[in-house]
């Protein structure tokens, strides 16, 4: 029932630059509400070509008018999405792309509620054993791959199908809470049905609940490659800000200044 009581419409989209086929594409979901592109943004995008990536930007801004001009020098295939439905509805409309235009293709899905990367993003796909890999994965609620970043193989028409309860082809949900209920935790879930997941770092809950909030600065001296936003923000709480900072410094970005 929550599901459909939360549910709306899919947001409008609009096909800015085409997608070709690619044995690999990195999808990078930008959510720019005011029609402007963040420092942090242009940072990931940055690394993401210097690693030799092709770039699939979705983009959620007013209007495909109002698209950041500066993306589309990042850009191999760029996409406007509307401003409603969180990141899911541009990972869905990612997947959809891929399988169509692109179709046997990997995806590595970020959205930009993460700094980095801050290490080369390659090798996490290179050694990834399974269909679906999470770069983090907790037992919260229930055992899922959190979904800022995730990795997923072999995208055609019939993975999205396998996909569906998640990337639904009619519907978005514009509640953080339900996006987190019914499709972040619930994505590793659909996916086990159909194809092996799995992810390179585990918590199950018994000291740690979520290792991106409370144990950061340990996984960046593993060389792991994302750091939340949020920990300069509305997590603050769980690490010294100055630490967040001298972290990003240390990797020479731009917000090392303290600018949000």
């Amino acid at each position: 029932m929550l599901p459909i009581l939360y549910a709306r419409r899919r947001p409008s989209h609009q096909v800015l630059k085409p997608i070709h086929q690619r044995a690999l594409w990195l999808v990078y979901f930008a959510y720019c509400p005011d029609d402007q592109v963040a420092i942090h943004q242009i940072f990931t995008l940055s690394r993401l070509k210097d690693m030799g990536f092709s770039v699939f930007i979705i983009c959620a801004s007013t209007s495909p008018h109002s698209v950041p001009p500066e993306l589309r020098d990042y850009a191999d295939a760029l996409y406007w999405k509307g401003l409603s439905g969180y990141d899911f509805s541009a990972y869905t409309l990612a997947v959809e792309a891929i399988s169509q235009h692109s179709a046997g293709a990997t995806a590595l899905i970020l959205n930009d509620s993460m700094f980095g990367p801050f290490t080369d993003l390659r090798p996490f796909i290179s050694s990834a054993r399974w269909d679906l890999t999470g770069f983090t994965a907790i037992r919260l609620n229930e055992n899922h791959i959190q979904s800022y970043a995730f990795i997923l193989r072999n995208i055609d028409p019939d993975r999205v199908g396998d996909l569906r309860t998640v990337l639904h082809a009619n519907k978005a949900f514009n509640n953080v809470d339900t996006v987190i209920l019914c499709q972040e935790t619930r994505l590793a879930r659909a996916a086990h049905r159909k194809m092996s997941v799995g992810s390179y770092v585990y918590c199950d809950g018994k000291t740690i609940n979520d290792p991106c909030l409370q144990t950061p600065f340990a996984l960046l001296d593993a060389d792991f490659p994302f750091m939340k936003r949020s920990l300069l923000g509305k997590m603050q709480r769980f690490q010294d800000p100055e630490i967040v900072l001298e972290y990003l410094a240390a990797n020479d970005h731009p917000l090392s200044e303290g600018k949000k």
